[in-house]
């Protein structure tokens, strides 16, 4: 069934939220720092007394950034670690309290971390938002067992070397490790226009600042955003002469665009099409259905004279089609206030509202959704649930 794999799709894709990232706690695909060189230095230098000792230093935390990007772009998502070492002998938890940034936005309020012998490492990500960005000034702060807060020293957030990308025309607005088209819907939308359903997925990248250039009806079906792993499902109507979508991202491994391509083939089954199934040009036209049935009757004359199959094949064709012309249309009742979709989806976008109760022409049904025709001859999908009897 045509819609099926479309219904399939939201189901596939969890929509957590149209804008937000998923809790990155428990999402970390690397550990931040895998070398156990790097561990026993760390441990040296805390046996050595490079960061005093509980008796001695206080309420001291030693705290520095391990890998800060020497060069971003706008748009982009990055992530900096934080080696953070206290030295008070007394408290439960290491937390960290930001402010003044400028030109980026933090993605994680809690850090994917490590921890060995007092020793943490806290990744935290964020996304450069202007050209002029500035880590956010970081502080420290460590709790008690009575929930006292220890504050230490603050660390200022330095500034980001940031370069705007000048994109070619068919830039998508993403940036991504990776990015790529998973599965593709074409069907006809009305007389002019396709509709071109897609899902994706790109790796540490905003999908939802994915568009497409020039396209004037276009949005998210869904949308799932994490630092790792982002996916989506999107639909855009373009007209029926384009054969090819052309899109590009930037490829932050490569640092160069690169262009996707879908292919614009349309779906023709006559079960759930978006197009209408009795086109308005031939469905009900008196003249086409006596014509043939007048068709139909010759070569039932001929069968009877000439006695040849053929003959009376041709003319129950005939006779078929002409009763498909002649055959009612049916009809639903949508109640007033009642949503038509774009698609048979969970969440699918709202086109229209019926403004009172009235009558519009079935053109389908899939899965506890009516597909029926406007008064503008677009085709929408009403919930089952939104329809009334006469």
């Amino acid at each position: 069934m045509r819609f099926l794999l479309l219904a399939l799709f939201s189901s596939i894709l969890v929509f957590a939220s149209d804008t937000g990232f998923d809790n990155l706690r428990h999402l970390a695909e690397e550990p931040v720092s895998s070398s156990s060189a790097a561990w026993e230095e760390e441990e040296q230098a805390y046996d050595s007394g490079a960061y005093g000792t509980p008796e001695t230093s206080g309420a001291k935390v030693y705290l520095s950034i391990l890998d800060l990007p020497d060069h971003l772009f706008k748009g982009q998502i990055f992530s900096v670690t934080l080696r953070t070492v206290p030295t008070s002998g007394d408290y439960e938890e290491l937390l960290y309290r930001f402010s003044g940034a400028r030109g980026v936005k933090l993605l994680n309020s809690e850090p994917e971390r490590r921890y060995h012998r007092r020793i943490y490492q806290d990744r935290f990500y964020f996304k450069v938002t202007d050209e002029h960005a500035r880590l956010p000034d970081i502080t420290p702060v460590l709790t008690t067992s009575d929930f006292t807060e220890i504050t230490a020293e603050t660390f200022e957030g330095p500034s980001l070397n940031v370069t705007v990308l000048n994109p070619p025309g068919r830039f998508s607005g993403v940036l991504a490790k990776r990015f790529r088209i998973t599965h593709t819907k074409t069907t006809s939308y009305d007389r002019r226009n396709n509709i071109l359903v897609f899902m994706a997925d790109a790796n540490e990248s905003d999908l939802g600042d994915f568009h497409i250039p020039g396209a004037g009806n276009q949005n998210f079906e869904s949308l799932r955003n994490g630092i790792h792993h982002s996916g989506m499902t999107y639909y855009v109507v373009l007209p029926k002469t384009t054969d090819t979508l052309t899109v590009s991202y930037f490829n932050l491994d490569s640092r160069r665009f690169e262009r996707v391509r879908i292919p614009i083939v349309v779906d023709d089954d006559s079960v759930s099409t978006q197009s209408d199934l009795k086109p308005t040009a031939q469905g009900h036209n008196l003249l086409k259905t006596a014509m043939f049935g007048i068709l139909a009757g010759l070569f039932l004359l001929l069968f009877v004279f000439r006695r040849r199959k053929r003959y009376l094949a041709a003319a129950v064709a005939a006779a078929a089609y002409a009763a498909w012309l002649g055959a009612p249309i049916r009809h639903v009742c949508i109640k007033q206030g009642s949503e038509i979709y774009l698609l048979p989806m969970r969440n699918a976008t709202v086109f229209e509202i019926a403004p009172t109760h009235y009558e519009l022409e079935v053109q389908g049904h899939i899965h506890g959704y009516t597909k029926v025709k406007l008064h503008n001859d677009k085709i929408g999908w009403v919930k089952d649930e939104d329809t009334c009897t006469n």
